[in-house]
């Protein structure tokens, strides 16, 4: 029997590494909260795609997904997630529905890095409101 695999158009954009670190378009696809993989924290897990973008030189990723988490170990890391989906947070801080930026665009700053195993991947490193 042959060993077949299929790949989807989204399978292939998965694997896309974005070559030149710089601010991207996306939109929120999902938001979702899961364990740690120590199991001794949750983690937000935010998932985007990049957007049509004017410059040739992004347009080609458009289509692309990308993903970040939020520990509950170090919530500030989301300061600038929260304030690009528009909310003001005040000085003592407060408790914000993460899931409620689904279908919200933003810009966010995309680089790429090693993962633990060596193998290069898109790391999404902060956020800005959408100019």
């Amino acid at each position: 029997m042959p060993a077949k695999l299929t790949l989807t158009a989204q399978d292939l954009k998965r694997g896309t590494i974005i070559e030149e670190a710089s601010w991207y378009p996306i939109v929120i696809t999902a938001v979702k909260e899961e364990i740690n993989s120590k199991g001794d924290a949750k983690n937000v897990v935010v998932d985007g795609e990049l957007l049509p973008s004017s410059d040739p030189n992004k347009q080609k990723y458009a289509g692309v997904p990308i993903r970040r988490y939020f520990s509950e170990k170090a919530p500030g890391m989301a300061k600038n997630y929260i304030t690009a989906c528009g909310v003001v947070i005040g000085e003592e801080g407060g408790e914000f529905d993460l899931e409620g930026s689904v279908g919200r665009q933003m810009e966010a700053y995309i680089k790429t890095r090693l993962d633990d195993n060596g193998r290069m991947q898109n790391d999404v490193v902060d956020f800005r409101p959408l100019k």
